[in-house]
């Protein structure tokens, strides 16, 4: 296995658990889509003890670890978690990524709504990343009225924008983006 993580990938802290029960620390950084592998990290070993089959920690024979800590997982993990749950979403970035989706908008869209990766629900809501969301509304105003929307001319020169923004933003959710602005969605 690969010692060297790159700074961009899901990484996981794995521990076991009985260690860290016992107030031993055991564990060790390890790439996302490799974190249920416990054998190849060199954190366990599989033994057999009467029917039941089992990772072992090399430490204590322990047979419980988890992921209390990680880091690039953009939302998509919170807290700790299982192994196995670690590596599905690293996985899952990964495929995310091949698709060309702005992993950051995708973990914010997780985020906000609470539910499992659903391609079309994602692309259905996402209006995309904006300096704010006023900016979003005078540019959804431009595409609706096209030429005729000149903030100089009459009806246009009346409308308070700040005010309009805020009217639309009820059918709206925002989350900020970390270039500074503001990833939008529609409420599905």
């Amino acid at each position: 296995m690969n010692t060297t993580i790159s700074t961009d990938t899901p990484s996981a802290w794995i521990g076991c658990l009985s260690c860290y029960n016992s107030g031993k620390l055991f564990g060790k950084w390890i790439e996302g889509t490799q974190a249920a592998d416990l054998e190849a990290a060199g954190l366990a070993k599989v033994q057999t003890v009467g029917d039941y089959t089992a990772p072992r920690c090399v430490r204590c024979f322990g047979d419980e670890f988890a992921v209390l800590d990680h880091e690039n997982y953009h939302g998509f993990i919170k807290g700790e978690c299982s192994t196995v749950e670690a590596q599905e979403a690293a996985e899952l970035i990964e495929s995310i990524q091949r698709e060309g989706i702005d992993i950051a908008a995708a973990g914010a869209w997780i985020s906000f709504t609470n539910q499992a990766w659903d391609l079309d629900s994602f692309q259905d809501s996402y209006q995309g990343e904006h300096d704010s969301f006023q900016e979003y509304a005078e540019e959804l105003a431009r595409e609706l009225y096209g030429e005729q929307l000149d903030a100089a001319r009459w009806p246009f020169s009346c409308i308070n924008w700040e005010h309009a923004a805020r009217e639309l933003s009820y059918d709206y959710h925002t989350e900020e983006a970390p270039g500074g602005g503001v990833f939008i969605f529609l409420n599905c």
